[in-house]
């Protein structure tokens, strides 16, 4: 049968000092390195999010002021041709009119002309 004799149990008590000797040295610090290791890795996620997130708000705030910039430009450049068109009228308006005054001046010159011509005045 089984004998136990004192090398069993020398045997028996290196392996555990052995283990012992190996979880202080080697299993702690490589547990300690591998927590700290995924440590990092959960604050860099995190922060990752937190950039993504920061990233998409930065973009959803230039969107808009790229909308609201567009919409007042358009509503400049409208603002701009109507204020185009009003001018352009006032200034039609007013050439017509100095053309009619012209207008009249020529045919009233004309008319005094014909008249004194027909009156036999000679200037």
């Amino acid at each position: 049968m089984l004998s136990f004799d004192a090398s069993i149990i020398i045997v028996f008590l290196l392996v555990w000092i052995l283990l012992a000797v190996l979880i202080k040295i080697f299993f702690n610090p490589l547990q300690k390195t591998v927590g700290d290791r995924e440590a990092k890795i959960n604050h860099n996620r995190e922060a990752a999010q937190k950039a993504v997130e920061s990233y998409e708000q930065t973009i959803s705030k230039i969107d808009e002021g790229i909308k609201a910039t567009k919409a007042n430009a358009f509503s400049t450049q409208e603002r701009f041709e109507r204020e185009a068109l009003k001018e352009k009228e006032r200034m039609l308006a007013e050439i017509s009119k100095e053309c009619k005054s012209k207008g009249n001046e020529r045919r009233l010159r004309e008319t005094n002309g014909e008249f004194e011509e027909r009156a036999g005045i000679k200037k």
